[in-house]
């Protein structure tokens, strides 16, 4: 009986060490399920550097500017955030990128497209930014 009990504990510690939605689709993958196709490097490249890019993150609204010396810089419209750090396109086709606050973390991002429109996404697979409008040169 004890060994019955003691493998029954074991099972339900078990169920409850599985996280929940372990299977659930990230952003990402939905967006390549709904036929995304994520860029190339070269792609990346043409698309951001030398620019400044318009960007939403949920309800807030920012510009990004990707110089061509690798310097990245960033404002939130109508806000008080604004912060500078560095970006460099991949082989793997990403974009990784460091500002000020991460103190030298490099966070990558990958670049999907669809019907038109450009998204990143993190390494979890959660969109991080809506790239909503593209220009020359520095903006900011």
């Amino acid at each position: 009986m004890r060994v019955k009990s003691l493998a029954l504990g074991f099972l339900a510690l078990l169920a409850l060490s599985i996280p929940r939605g372990a299977n659930a689709e990230t952003a990402k993958e939905q967006a390549i399920k709904a036929g995304a196709t994520q860029l190339k490097a070269e792609e990346i490249a043409e698309l951001l550097v030398g620019k400044t890019v318009t960007a939403r993150a949920g309800a807030k609204m920012f510009l990004f500017h990707y110089g061509k010396d690798n310097v990245l810089s960033g404002k939130l419209i109508g806000g008080n955030w604004s912060d500078t750090g560095f970006y460099g396109i991949t082989d793997e086709d990403r974009v990784c990128l460091s500002i000020t606050k991460d103190k030298g973390r490099m966070r990558c991002v990958t670049l999907l497209k669809l019907d038109g429109a450009v998204n990143k996404y993190n390494a979890r697979g959660d969109l991080s930014f809506e790239l909503l409008k593209f220009e020359e040169g520095n903006r900011l």
